[in-house]
């Protein structure tokens, strides 16, 4: 993976969010879980909605790294709405 990008803004999401769907979209699977992993572990509802149905995502749905990581930002933003957030 190229990790020039990550250099410039290391922690902006937008960024590595369309980097993973680029990468996906080349079937670069393992990178493009890498640079989710970090979005989907801080994203809002609105982010993560957008995650579930966005199709340069679709070849990511059924590994379980990403089902896990769906179900864990799911499960992170139920608990901040409940007022239950660490």
């Amino acid at each position: 993976m190229d990790h020039r990008a990550l250099l410039i803004d290391p922690d902006n999401m937008n960024m590595r969010y369309n980097f993973a769907c680029s990468l996906t979209v080349l079937k670069e699977t393992e990178a493009a879980l890498e640079l989710l992993g970090p979005v989907l572990a801080t994203s809002y509802i609105d982010r993560l909605n957008h995650a579930k149905v966005d199709p340069d995502l679709d070849p990511l749905r059924e590994d379980p790294r990403f089902k896990a990581m769906i179900a864990d930002a799911e499960a992170r933003i139920a608990a901040a709405s409940d007022g239950n957030a660490p």
